[in-house]
């Protein structure tokens, strides 16, 4: 009878007179079980996190691209300033800068650029930043930028000037000004006239309060 009791009264993880608890063997390997799973578990994040860490570190930074892709330097450009975008208002060669600012941003500057039947002068300066794209393309993006507009002799436009479908605002026929010029695009192989080649593909809104784009490629880097 006292043998019976004790053997009732036995706890999981006790043996009496060298008989064990199989119990005790299944908590256990239970135990172990919950143990590996959570050290593999750990293992798994901590190489997820370290990969994630040395993918980021290995990735050049804004002023790294700049050079990398030698983007400051003097260029041939088509610009294009277009009415709402689709249809062009005139189109021609001009020069055009790109100044490396050194903090991973770049400077876009062009100054009087005037093509018939344009009648303003338009002068563009405006920086932009620099990112990583896909299949070695830059993305690039800028705000408030300066954007001019002034008449290419000092004296105010004719109205009879401007272009059919355009109403100009009051006294801009005097110039007009915008310190809030945007512009996005990118720099990469592109196509252009039939010939692919790395370069700035640009569209620039100036900011105006005229239905405006000016649409910007460069052609050649002179220097």
């Amino acid at each position: 009878m006292i043998r019976l009791k004790q053997l009732i009264s036995i706890k999981p993880y006790e043996r009496i007179n060298g008989f064990g608890n199989e119990l005790s063997v299944v908590n256990i390997n239970k135990r172990n079980m919950k143990h590996t799973a959570l050290s593999r578990l750990c293992m798994i994040l901590f190489m997820s996190i370290s990969i994630l860490s040395c993918k980021k570190d290995k990735e050049p930074t804004s002023a790294a691209l700049i050079k990398q892709y030698a983007l400051a330097g003097t260029y041939k450009a088509q610009i294009t300033p277009s009415f709402m975008g689709t249809s062009a208002i005139a189109s021609g060669e001009h020069t055009v800068r790109i100044e490396d600012l050194g903090d991973g941003r770049i400077r876009l500057l062009y100054d009087k650029f005037q093509k018939n039947p344009m009648p303003f002068v338009m002068t563009a300066d405006i920086t932009m930043t620099v990112k990583k794209g896909n299949n070695n393309t830059l993305l690039l993006e800028g705000k408030d930028g300066l954007f001019k507009a002034d008449p290419p002799d000092g004296s105010g436009i004719n109205p009879d000037d401007i272009m059919p479908g355009i109403q100009l605002p009051d006294g801009a026929e005097n110039g007009m000004r915008s310190d809030q010029a945007g512009i996005t695009g990118t720099y990469g192989e592109i196509e252009k006239e039939g010939v692919t080649a790395n370069r700035f593909d640009l569209n620039l809104t100036p900011g105006l309060p005229l239905p405006v784009q000016v649409f910007i490629y460069t052609k050649q880097k002179i220097n």
